[in-house]
């Protein structure tokens, strides 16, 4: 477990649930890993590793003591937590109209990764709208039994996205929602 996971643990649980999380997230993400390792693509089990399980076990460990909405919660507060130095640079990004065509192409760069399945639906001076039509977040929630704990992933993109200077972030759905698709609208302001 990251030392800032734990960190957050122990000042939510008592010692004795800190000890059964731990154990618990330990032995789940060993567990899982090691299933996965043969199922995804290096970059799929990167991002599995380093940033999808570690939210999605914590999750699991933590309704073993609370219920699924708090659990959520403190799924979200992990989430901000680590997504925010990203906020900050979208936001530094999106605060020129040349920083914004930078942070669209780096964007359009990004989507070709394998931790989705991507199709680009416009992509100009104006906006850049695309949409995510498989995404590994929801794909491993589903997989492991924590399809709730998606739309915290869902509603992070907000936290990242949603304060930008000039461009606005809009989407009408999201794949861990029960939408067909992941929908991202980029809108120069």
């Amino acid at each position: 477990m990251k030392k800032k996971h734990l960190k957050f643990v122990k000042s939510k649980f008592n010692e004795e649930q800190v000890k059964d999380i731990v154990d618990y997230y330990e032995k789940e993400m060993k567990r899982i890993l090691d299933i996965e390792v043969n199922f995804l693509t290096k970059n799929q089990y990167k991002a599995a590793r380093k940033t999808v399980l570690p939210k999605i076990i914590l999750y699991k460990a933590f309704i073993r003591h609370i219920d699924s909405e708090l659990a959520k919660s403190y799924g979200k507060e992990i989430l901000e937590f680590e997504s925010d130095g990203f906020r900050k640079f979208t936001n530094f990004m999106t605060n020129s109209n040349f920083r914004i065509q930078i942070f669209k192409k780096l964007f359009k760069k990004i989507l070709k990764s394998d931790v989705w399945d991507s199709t680009i639906k416009e992509y100009n001076k104006k906006c850049f709208n695309f949409n995510m039509d498989r995404c590994l977040y929801s794909d491993l929630c589903n997989k492991y039994d924590a399809s709730e704990f998606c739309t915290v992933y869902c509603q992070g993109d907000y936290f990242v996205f949603g304060g930008m200077n000039k461009l606005k972030f809009e989407r009408s759905q999201t794949i861990g929602e029960g939408g067909e698709v992941c929908d991202f609208h980029f809108i120069n302001q």
